[in-house]
């Protein structure tokens, strides 16, 4: 990965920088009243190229921030449609969905071009979360049901001495309840 150049602008102090960047952003300065207002504001010279550079990069930035927070609203929007999937779910059936579709686009050529240690790790990583997620899923549900006949052990045994009929309905329709949510 190359390293990222750092223009003038990005070694201003911060809030002067965010100024500057802000100036940018509203559309209402020209590079000129820019480059101007660093100069008289810092003593540095810095020409209308690397303030338009700057701003491309900036835009770039600023675009993809958006696209992603929009992404991230959309996928938020799904989740919301159904509330019995929590949002690692809806992650892993994400990415297990990018996967898929990238792997379906993937050509003889591309195959030969990259590395298949890297593509195993990958799909490895997928299937290992969502293993995991399934685990810690199992995991809770145990403890649930464990917690649930924890309770009903204690809460009911004075029940169970002083109205063992009522005690037998209600623990037969509990029971019955608990075999229902399993299925």
């Amino acid at each position: 990965m190359a390293n990222r150049k750092h223009s003038k602008i990005d070694k201003l102090k911060p809030e002067f920088k965010a100024d500057v960047e802000e100036m940018i952003v509203s559309g209402q300065f020209t590079y000129t009243e820019i480059a101007e207002y660093i100069y008289s504001n810092t003593g540095q010279t810095i020409s209308l190229g690397a303030i338009s550079k700057h701003a491309r990069r900036l835009a770039l930035t600023l675009n993809t921030l958006r696209m992603a927070q929009e992404n991230f609203k959309v996928v938020m929007q799904e989740l919301n449609k159904y509330p019995d999937l929590n949002s690692t779910d809806g992650i892993i059936q994400l990415m297990a969905y990018k996967l898929f579709t990238s792997v379906e686009q993937v050509t003889e050529d591309d195959l030969k071009k990259s590395d298949p240690l890297k593509l195993m790790k990958q799909a490895a990583e997928l299937v290992r979360v969502a293993a995991y997620k399934k685990n810690l899923d199992l995991k809770n549900k145990e403890i649930s049901e464990a917690g649930f006949d924890e309770i009903k052990s204690k809460f009911f045994s004075g029940l169970a001495n002083d109205k063992p009929e009522l005690y037998k309905e209600i623990s037969d329709y509990i029971d019955e309840k608990k075999a229902g949510n399993s299925s």
